[in-house]
This record gives structure tokens, sequence and C-alpha cells, in this order.
């Protein structure tokens, strides 16, 4: 997809309802943009430390500045860190997980479902290649979410605990393609491989967006060079309408 324009360049089962898995953050981050301040300062509550699944090791009772709880949750998936970002805006991720629909709807993703911030699996969790590329070229006009899923490393420390961490990007198009300037990866089981990625050439960005499969990375390459060259390249378009 053409990030400016919001053209379909490339697309095959756009519209196949699949779950989402840690996707879901981008929405996440994009409200968290939108409703709080980066240098607010947030405890992480006993709920939000024992989130399930990938982590950035917070702990209870342990305050961080919600921009580094934002590296925490876009570069090394932190389901604690959405937990802690939801709890801070909205009392409770479940009243988060209605923001997160409210804005779906506002942006026109029409085949999108949120129910936790994280995108731990869910009934009503759900989401499309397609409506996810529009919220993925959505958050990248804001140009600290475009900062935040570009970078590769972040030091970050709990104003608490006094906790240093180094977050590494989980994203490893960042360094296996010259172009990549982001966004997010994901997995669970029933999500399979996830990535929703961008990249920019002589101007032009373009995000891809791929869901269940183990060669995320070969396959979002694949997509870019197809759209910066203009035409097929090893793959041959389905015909769509987007």
């Amino acid at each position: 997809m053409d990030a400016s324009s919001r053209e379909v360049l490339y697309a095959k089962n756009p519209h196949a309802i699949r779950p989402p898995a840690s996707l879901t953050k981008i929405m996440t981050a994009v409200l968290a943009l939108e409703k709080a301040d980066l240098n607010d300062v947030v405890w992480v509550s006993p709920i939000a430390s024992a989130r399930t699944g990938s982590s950035m090791g917070l702990v209870r009772g342990e305050a961080l500045t919600l921009e580094d709880l934002l590296y925490g949750m876009m570069l090394v998936s932190g389901n604690d860190a959405a937990a802690v970002i939801a709890e801070h805006i909205a009392g409770t991720e479940w009243d988060f997980a209605r923001l997160m629909r409210a804005k779906a709807e506002e942006l026109g993703l029409e085949n999108t479902g949120f129910m936790n911030a994280c995108g731990l699996p869910a009934y009503g969790h759900y989401s499309t290649a397609y409506d996810l590329a529009l919220l993925t070229c959505y958050a990248l006009e804001n140009p600290v979410f475009a900062r935040i899923v570009q970078t590769k490393e972040k030091t970050v420390s709990g104003r608490r605990a006094a906790r240093t961490r180094k977050l590494v990007n989980s994203n490893k198009l960042l360094w296996q393609y010259s172009y990549a300037t982001g966004v997010k990866t994901g997995y669970t089981s029933s999500a399979g491989r996830c990535l929703a990625a961008s990249a920019t050439c002589r101007g032009v960005t373009l995000v891809a967006v791929v869901l269940n499969s183990s060669t995320t990375y070969e396959d979002a390459k694949k997509l870019f060079e197809y759209g910066f060259a203009g035409r097929p390249a090893t793959v041959k378009a389905d015909p769509v309408s987007p």
C-alpha cells in the first residue's frame, strides 16, 4: 500500500479475517500518542506486571515514562507495557479496548475488532491485512510513532526500581533491508508469524502487511521491491478491489 494515497499495489486475501497478534500494538501506540503525554510518569500495576506472553520485564510498583513504555511495547513487544499504557489512559485494559474499537471505526477499519491492548487471542479480536495497512499508514503520519518504530536499540530506565533495560527491536527487517523504516512484528500460535512493515525509497513510503507466514521478512521485501519497481518481480499479483 502506498502510504500517502492508500492505493493498494498488490494484495492476496487482503480482507481475510485473521488474528492480528501484536500488530494490535500499533493501535495501542496511536491512542497513547493521541491521548497522553510522552513525559507522563506511569506506575506499573500488579495486573499489568503479570500480563502473560512477551514482556519487557516490568515489575509492580515500578514507574517509567510513557515514552519508554512505548519503546518497550513496540521494540520488544511487551504485553506488560501495553497493559500499563492501557490502564494509564482508560483505567482498565477493557475500557481501553473500547477506545480502540472507536478509533478503528473512525479510521474506517471495517473488518477489525479489538478486545485487548496487546494482541493476545480473544473472541472478537481480529483484523485483516488491508485494515492493518490502513492503520499503519495512519500511524506513520505521527512523527513520534515513526521515530520509535525505526529505532533498532534503546536503553530505558525505571524511575523507582532503578532497572536499566536494553531493548533490541524484534523487527529484523530493519537490519536486512536498507529501505526499511519499521513497524511491528507479531506472533501467536493462532495468528502465526505476522509483520507490518514500512519502507521509504526515493521519497515514496510503502507499507506491507504479511499475516500467518513462515517467511514474513522475505515476503515483505518482495512486496516492497514490487511496489518500488512498479512492475511484478518474482510474484504475480492477484486482481484486487480494495
